[in-house]
């Protein structure tokens, strides 16, 4: 084998080490825990693409290995110079392409746009349904429930600890965000949930939790120097003791000001009379 052969293909094999490595590190590290009814959906996706990926990059690995050897420098091979735009090139490079999009793009999208229009964007109707309004700001989690007659912006609203938001198991909740001063976005893992937060816009989606416990909510959006701090807790409880912990703060108005003594000036300390009134989606 000749030098100019054994340097590409020593760095090439290192390279694929250390590909290798990285995959079998992120790959053999498992899922978080799916507590919801439809998170599996979205693994599905995320698994469907890992495998056509591995395929699609053996390939590509092969065909460089191959043609490394086949076209090497070697005595007697005279180099032949193609310009790529023969029919037959033109032909094969089309055929790759649709290949590529059809086994991927196009099935992906279809995947996606299946659950979407079937599971999550077919919000769940009834009285059974658990409705809350969440309003991230800089740097925590405002949660409201409606109170006893149900609406939301009324004055027997219930508004949660800050950054703590208690929900019943096995029931659906339908959740509307809209921010207060800058893109957030809520992110559950164990849900499968991540939903950006625009300030101006009311956001809608919904989830149904199968286990109970308590979970973290992360802000997966870069909010300001203090991002670090915006984190919250799913509390997923039977249904007595979420009615309980409900009555509870229905009795007692909670008084949040102290979490936001070293929040700074920016944040203004909660705001008041926040919430806006429930949009119905279809």
């Amino acid at each position: 084998m000749s030098r100019g052969l054994k340097i590409p293909g020593i760095l090439f094999l290192l390279l694929a080490g250390f590909s290798v490595h990285a995959h079998a590190s992120i790959w053999g590290m498992p899922f978080p825990e799916d507590i919801s009814t439809n998170g599996h959906l979205i693994d599905d996706v995320i698994r469907y693409i890992d495998k056509v990926l591995v395929i699609f990059f053996g390939a590509v690995a092969a065909a460089i290995i191959y043609f490394i050897i086949r076209y090497r420098s070697r005595p007697g091979h005279q180099a032949v110079y193609e310009t790529g735009n023969k029919k037959v090139y033109v032909i094969a490079t089309i055929l790759l392409g649709m290949t590529v999009f059809f086994s991927i793009d196009a099935v992906i999208e279809h995947m996606s746009f299946r659950d979407l229009n079937g599971v999550f964007w077919n919000f769940p109707q009834g009285k059974n349904v658990l409705k809350i309004e969440v309003m991230p700001q800089q740097f925590a989690w405002n949660i409201r429930y409606a109170g006893t007659d149900g609406e939301f912006a009324t004055q027997d609203d219930i508004v949660a600890p800050l950054s703590q938001m208690h929900v019943p198991v096995d029931t659906p909740v339908l959740l509307q965000l809209s921010a207060f001063d800058v893109v957030h976005a809520f992110y559950v893992p164990y849900l499968r949930i991540k939903q950006d937060v625009v300030p101006g816009m009311i956001t809608t989606f919904w989830f149904q939790a199968k286990k109970t416990g308590k979970f973290e909510i992360a802000c997966s959006a870069l909010c300001g120097n203090g991002h670090y701090k915006m984190r919250g807790d799913l509390i997923v409880e039977s249904k007595e003791d979420f009615q309980k912990w409900l009555d509870a703060q229905a009795a007692q108005a909670s008084s949040p000001d102290d979490v936001w003594a070293d929040s700074g000036p920016s944040t203004g300390g909660v705001p008041k009379d926040w919430g806006w009134k429930w949009q119905a989606r279809i």
